[in-house]
């Protein structure tokens, strides 16, 4: 049996034959394969929106300012579940 990891190519593959050959992975591969595109990430290269962190700062804001509005994690299993 061929180990496929050791394998090189440079085939050049368009965004969707990429999917197409990452569906096949076993999701333990796609779990590592997710890991490693994360970790070779820039943090430059992610672009958040400027909304969306004044969102989150207005969230964390209003769970300082009123914590008996919080869920436990078992509040929110429950909700979940109806």
């Amino acid at each position: 049996m061929m180990n496929t990891h050791q394998i090189q190519s440079n085939v050049p593959l368009n965004f969707t034959q990429l999917l197409d050959i990452t569906r096949q992975l076993s999701p333990k591969e796609k779990i590592r394969l997710g890991s490693v595109l994360w970790d070779e990430t820039n943090e430059t290269e992610i672009n958040i929106p400027e909304a969306h962190k004044q969102e989150v700062r207005r969230r964390i804001k209003e769970m300082e300012e009123h914590p008996e509005n919080r869920l436990t994690w078992e509040e929110i299993e429950a909700k979940l579940r109806l």
